[in-house]
């Protein structure tokens, strides 16, 4: 309860939150990120919950995600009349005689959302993100290039030195005369100034900028790209390898090359941990606005220690090429306004997340329905013309 002065005066304002139940119609992309986002996110004046989701597809990606999470899914929506304390459903199948039909039979007590409006708020939230991940983008940039320019400052500094003496210690083992009982040793220099020089080559690369070439791509079609390239890999080491494409992707703006290198290394850095008879696999998924690119093996073996390391270019000195590419990705990602993220299951999966922005150009082109008339009629139990 909140206490608010205003001329002398003492109001005050009651603040609890109240229950609001909700139902989704429609399982695709959208219901499943409506019910993640009122998992992870509270809101001010309502405790949501989702009670129940139809559609009649029963691979649709909400309604598998609702039932994992125990929510009550149906192919027939009158069945979420039924729910207990129903207050709104949530249209987001996007068509109109679905609406003109849900809100012809539905109780008088329950409010109806329709598609245009949820995406309205979806838009303002999203806005509201994507200006505090800009200002968290902003404060982390300005701290990555105080530390780049010193890295490049070192790494000039370094190298005029470092290759004198890796050419110093060369000519002294090349010398006829040295005794032989100093050669190892200059070998143990020449080979540690390979070393250096190595490392501060990946220095370079991991703070140079990324010069990207941006044209109209497709996600659907980098992630098959990048799954061609892995499948014979895959094989060799008797790893089996699936990719599932959302059938909905809309066309983007981006860097078609960057983003299939990023693919490729996340998914050779997990593969380095995986044996024969595991299985490795790549799906996209279209959500509104943005696109989830998941990569995930099924084995859950990675240790913790590697996964807090998994985009350190410096965290494997024995492969410290592999190391460096799976941090590339991670920037890769950052410089396209993206995100990856790291959910872990020890002993069950490890999967990488990659959420990556839809151009906005491309959103007022409307994705064909999802929703034929033959899954209507199993929707609505009546036939529609």
């Amino acid at each position: 309860m909140h206490v608010i002065e205003k001329a002398h005066d003492t109001v005050q304002v009651e603040t609890q939150s109240e229950y609001l139940n909700i139902a989704l119609m429609g399982g695709g992309s959208a219901s499943k990120a409506l019910i993640q986002f009122f998992e992870t996110h509270g809101l001010q004046h309502f405790r949501v919950h989702i009670t129940g989701v139809a559609d009649p597809r029963e691979d649709a990606p909400g309604l598998l995600y609702a039932r994992e999470k125990g929510i009550f899914t149906t192919k027939e929506y009158r069945d979420l009349f039924a729910l207990k304390h129903l207050h709104l459903i949530i249209e987001i199948t996007g068509r109109e005689d679905v609406f003109a039909e849900l809100m012809r039979t539905k109780p008088h007590h329950v409010k109806v959302m329709d598609h245009a409006t949820a995406r309205l708020f979806w838009e303002l939230i999203e806005l509201q993100e994507q200006k505090a991940k800009c200002e968290r983008r902003l404060v982390r940039s300005d701290g990555l290039k105080s530390v780049g320019r010193m890295a490049s400052y070192l790494a000039h500094e370094i190298r005029n030195p470092l290759v004198s003496i890796g050419g110093f210690a060369s000519n002294i083992l090349e010398a006829p005369d040295l005794p032989e009982d100093l050669k190892p040793k200059a070998q143990i220099i020449v080979d540690q100034v390979r070393r250096l020089e190595r490392v501060l080559k990946n220095l370079w690369e991991y703070i140079r900028p990324l010069k990207q070439h941006r044209t109209t791509n497709n996600y659907n079609a980098a992630a098959e790209s990048a799954f061609r390239v892995l499948e014979p890999e895959c094989k060799t080491r008797g790893i089996d390898i699936t990719l599932e494409l959302d059938r909905w992707m809309p066309d983007s703006v981006f860097d078609g090359d960057l983003i299939i290198e990023a693919l490729l290394a996340i998914a050779r850095r997990l593969m380095a941990f995986m044996k024969s008879g595991q299985m490795l696999a790549l799906r996209t998924e279209v959500c509104w606005d943005s696109v989830g690119i998941y990569i995930k093996e099924d084995s859950g073996v990675i240790s913790s220690t590697a996964l807090e390391n998994m985009y350190n270019p410096f965290s494997d000195h024995k492969n410290d090429h592999a190391a460096l590419a799976a941090a590339m990705s991670k920037k890769i990602v950052d410089d396209h306004g993206g995100d990856i993220k790291i959910a872990n299951e020890p002993g069950v999966r490890t999967m990488v997340v990659i959420e990556l922005p839809i151009e906005r150009e491309f959103l007022a082109r409307e994705c064909p329905q999802n929703i034929t008339k033959e899954s209507l009629n199993v929707m609505t139990g009546r036939s529609i013309q």
